[in-house]
Order: structure tokens, then C-alpha cells, then sequence
């Protein structure tokens, strides 16, 4: 099962917590980082395709986080896509 979306990860779980809270309004999930996915921080914020240029708007809007404290991750493949695996694509 191909499952496309968007994560945040950080360097702090401040940040997640943080990100959580400003995207809560377009239904955003805290979950842990895929293992295909290095982190400092075991916890990310998933953003569903259709939300994600809305979720940018919000996050450039209401984040006090540098560059360096996060990254904005596209997931093309999931983890139980067992043929073609774990795929993913870091966001500018």
C-alpha cells in the first residue's frame, strides 16, 4: 500500500509539540519517526497531501523555528509498501 503525506521532523521535542499545536486545526497526527527517517527527535507531525500548502502558510506564519531545527519531509512510499519500500523527498 503506497501511503503519500508530508512529516515534520525536529531537532527537540519542543518543536514537535510546538508544530502540533499550530497545525491541530487541519487535522495534522504526532506520531513517531519512521525508522527510514534519522531524527534527533523520535517524534514528527504528519500532514495529509491535501492540507500541506496550508500547513506551509501556517507553519511560516506561527513557527519560532530556524531551518536547522526542522525538516519538512514529502513521503512518497511508506514503510508497508514492502515492494518498492521507503521513499521520501526533503521539502525547500
Amino acid at each position: 500500500m503506497i501511503d503519500e503525506y508530508y512529516l515534520y521532523t525536529f531537532e527537540s521535542t519542543h518543536g514537535a509539540i510546538a508544530t502540533e499545536q499550530i497545525l491541530k486545526p487541519l487535522g495534522c497526527i504526532i506520531m513517531p519517526v519512521p525508522r527510514a527517517v534519522s531524527s534527533s527527535c523520535g517524534i514528527s507531525v504528519r500532514i495529509e497531501k491535501d492540507k500541506i500548502e496550508e500547513a506551509k502558510t501556517l507553519f511560516a506564519e506561527k513557527s519560532e523555528l530556524r531551518p536547522a531545527e526542522y525538516r519538512l519531509l514529502h513521503i512518497t512510499h511508506d514503510k508497508s509498501d514492502k515492494e518498492n519500500g521507503f521513499h521520501y523527498d526533503i521539502c525547500e
